[in-house]
């Protein structure tokens, strides 16, 4: 359950930070690591496509943990 609500939260963040900020991402992540520049580009790239995927997943994610906890499901 837990998880759910992280991994959604983290999501919904990183989705909304690509889609209002796609430079500001961009420069974070050169500063954490210069390793990653062909995923980085294709991130900038389709910074709109990505960001609204990782919107829509977060979205999700946080209603399945709602959903489950509303229903008594958890553990």
């Amino acid at each position: 359950m837990t998880f759910l609500i992280v991994s959604g939260t983290i999501a919904l963040i990183f989705g909304i930070l690509l889609l209002v900020s796609p430079d500001g991402v961009r420069k974070m992540n050169m500063k954490v690591s210069r390793m990653m520049s062909n995923i980085d580009n294709f991130v900038c790239q389709y910074n709109q496509g990505i960001g609204l995927c990782l919107v829509c997943s977060g979205l999700t994610i946080l209603f399945i943990a709602y959903y489950l906890y509303k229903t008594g499901a958890h553990v």
